[in-house]
């Protein structure tokens, strides 16, 4: 769209024009175009159909370059980093973009099609030797496939096919730097870091990219990667295009953005040849709620120029970015069994750190969905589920976005969002909303009734004054260890906390909720011992004294009881539910990860070391619960410790019934 410049020299605004295709029109092919869907009745005919892809929208809105507040990533006023996009780190010795590593992440769970993901990985790469992959793998040993011996072992029966004639096909590189050497007994192993534990250890994905994130973490601290490096994480199961590193390099660069992340849900193995010609990509811009939120409803983007700027939802699938945004926005490990609410729990962690979801314009990375989801296997990491420890990982990812269900205290809440896996400071919570159109207070799908997979507009935010290479530091406590910057969000000055969150009265009021949700807690115990109380009375004076049955009965109520208790606490803090559960069943589970952070004095050990997470527990302490809570807790343990004496009283009668029994008899 090009401006016209009247006599005063004063720009003129002229509106952009994009154009639609409304449903069932199709968009010409060629034509760049978003898919908006078919919900008419969240968004109207409006919200529907296609409209064209205008990358100029991103910066200055309907207006584009004519708008008077037009800016883009990079092109801001207050930007005085001076930052070279083509530099990797002040005085490095390797300046051009080609010559940064590219260190790759992966999960895998007992998956088979593991060493083929390295095969490709390595084989198809242009510059396999800048390659670095760290491999989580959860295998069990005695059954399972090590990922890279059998890597090795691929690679070295392709190479005895090319000696001897055989089933497989001769050994194919495309290094471009004829840097894949064949003469290795296993080239690039020594680039491969498996961190391996066992399969019974397995508490779900997020669980397993937190320990990849502490492995990273690691490396940084050891010098041996930069924030300036390449960062990419992707799943046990993958297939890449030739030269696919090289591209994702060139396609991240076409962004234009030092905090972009490129990230979708990736193509089928199947549509690797792109049968239909329309250069169509997968696009993130919708979730649902479940007990928290999911992404949701994958759209179509169709011959894209560049990478598209999305409504900050990311896909786990596939995340491609500088490494310094890993860095700062690492996986939480303390939420293990969640396949549900991780992915827009970190995408609202890059928004607050200042970084942007791209969905990517090209596919270079797919999934082989079939393989995969064929096999059982894969699928048997829920059986170590702990109901005790999702409820809790359910809660802390609420905490962060101000859902229903997490962190009732203003204060404590604050403190785990300005925890090492908490929210950023560059971006507000209220901005996230209203840049995705998500009510995630509310559980809304919109707050407006707008779509947002179309065009968006970039949200600016204040860069850091240590510049985007600062990686921000936090003691064994996850809590920061250096004052707020006086760019940020926290700084006093820049708005009360309060505000900021954009929670203050909600806080209250769900905290309110809270101490009536543990009166209700309290009062549906003693009830329930009450009815328990009333119904052995029953029995013992009736003379209805059960065998094998009974006690089977008798453990199936117990258990009844202890699920009844968790449903009624999974909304109050932590700290305080564990009490309640440990009261009603004495801590069921010895294995619950709770956060060291927030004033629970916890330490926690280096994930390297043994492959397996190892964290000291420990709590406030009684004495530091608030009161309502104090007297609902004793309350509690009275109601449970007159139950106890009760069913003890009861089993007496019982005896002495037997015995009388048993004289009636012999006389």
């Amino acid at each position: 769209m090009s401006s016209t410049s009247p006599p005063g020299g004063k720009i003129e605004q002229v509106k952009l024009d994009i154009k639609t295709w409304p449903l069932p029109k199709d968009p010409p092919l060629g034509m760049p175009a978003l898919f908006l869907g078919r919900d008419t009745k969240t968004y109207g005919e409006a919200g529907t159909g296609w409209v064209e892809y205008v990358p100029e929208y991103e910066c200055g809105g309907i207006y584009g370059k004519t708008a008077p507040d037009y800016q883009c990533p990079f092109t801001l006023a207050h930007h005085d980093n001076n930052l070279d996009l083509n530099k990797r780190d002040a005085g490095s010795d390797t300046p051009n973009k080609e010559d940064r590593k590219l260190h790759v992440m992966i999960a895998s769970y007992r998956d088979p099609l593991c060493p083929i993901t390295l095969f490709n990985l390595f084989t198809k790469a242009a510059y396999p030797e800048l390659l670095h992959v760290n491999v989580l793998m959860q295998n069990d040993p005695e059954v399972d496939d090590h990922c890279l011996k059998v890597y090795c072992k691929m690679i070295q029966e392709h190479k005895d096919n090319a000696k001897v004639g055989g089933n497989h096909e001769p050994l194919k590189t495309h290094s471009l730097r004829n840097s894949f050497d064949l003469d290795a007994q296993c080239p690039h192993a020594d680039q491969v870091y498996i961190h391996e534990i066992h399969a019974k250890d397995a508490k779900g994905p997020t669980f397993a990219r937190g320990m990849l994130s502490a492995d990273m973490d690691q490396q940084y601290h050891d010098g041996k990667l930069s924030p300036q490096d390449y960062c990419m994480s992707t799943d046990s199961h993958m297939d890449f295009t030739v030269h696919w590193d090289k591209d994702m390099v060139e396609m991240w660069h076409a962004a234009e953005n030092e905090y972009a992340v490129l990230s979708s849900y990736v193509n089928d193995v199947e549509r690797m040849a792109d049968v239909n010609g329309r250069k169509e990509v997968p696009h993130l811009c919708m979730i649902t709620y479940t007990s928290n939120v999911r992404t949701h409803a994958t759209k179509c983007a169709r011959a894209l120029p560049r990478p598209k700027l999305t409504n900050a939802v990311w896909g786990a699938g596939l995340s491609f970015s500088k490494c310094h945004a890993d860095l700062k926005a690492q996986v939480d490990p303390h939420t293990p069994h969640i396949f549900d609410g991780e992915e827009f729990n970190r995408a609202a962690r890059f928004f607050t750190h200042g970084y942007d979801i791209y969905t990517p314009n090209a596919s270079h990375v797919y999934h082989d969905y079939h393989r995969s989801q064929a096999n059982p296997v894969m699928h048997t990491w829920g059986k170590s589920f702990s109901r005790e420890e999702k409820i809790y990982s359910e809660y802390r990812l609420s905490t962060m976005i101000d859902l229903a269900g997490g962190e009732k205290d203003k204060d404590k809440s604050m403190a785990m969002k300005r925890s090492k896996y908490g929210l950023g400071d560059r971006r507000t919570l209220d901005q996230l909303i209203d840049f995705t159109g998500f009510g995630l207070r509310e559980r809304k799908i919109t707050i407006d009734g707008k779509n947002r997979c179309g065009n968006t507009r970039w949200v600016p935010f204040r860069e850091h004054t240590k510049g985007v290479n600062y990686i921000p530091r936090f003691d064994v406590e996850e809590n920061p260890l250096d004052p707020p910057d006086e760019t940020g969000i926290w700084h006093e000055g820049q708005g009360k906390v309060d505000e900021i969150s954009g929670a203050g009265a909600v806080q209250n009021k769900i905290l309110e909720e809270n101490m009536v949700t543990v009166k209700k807690g309290v009062e549906r115990a003693i009830e329930t011992a009450d009815v328990m109380r009333a119904e052995k009375e029953k029995e013992t004076f009736e003379g209805q004294v059960q065998n094998s049955d009974s006690e089977e009965e008798e453990e199936e109520s117990s258990e009844e009881e202890y699920e009844t208790h968790i449903m009624g606490f999974n909304d109050v803090p932590d700290h305080v539910a564990k009490k309640i559960a440990a009261a009603v069943q004495n801590s069921r589970s010895n294995s619950i990860l709770h956060p060291p952070s927030q004033g629970v004095s916890s330490k926690v050990s280096n994930l390297r070391s043994s492959g397996n997470t190892q964290i000291s527990i420990s709590h406030h302490g009684f004495g530091h619960l608030p009161l309502p809570i104090k007297l609902g807790v004793i309350v509690l343990t009275l109601g449970l410790c007159l139950t106890f004496l009760l069913n003890m009283s009861s089993n007496s009668g019982r005896k002495v019934l037997r015995k009388r029994r048993k004289l009636k008899r012999n006389v």
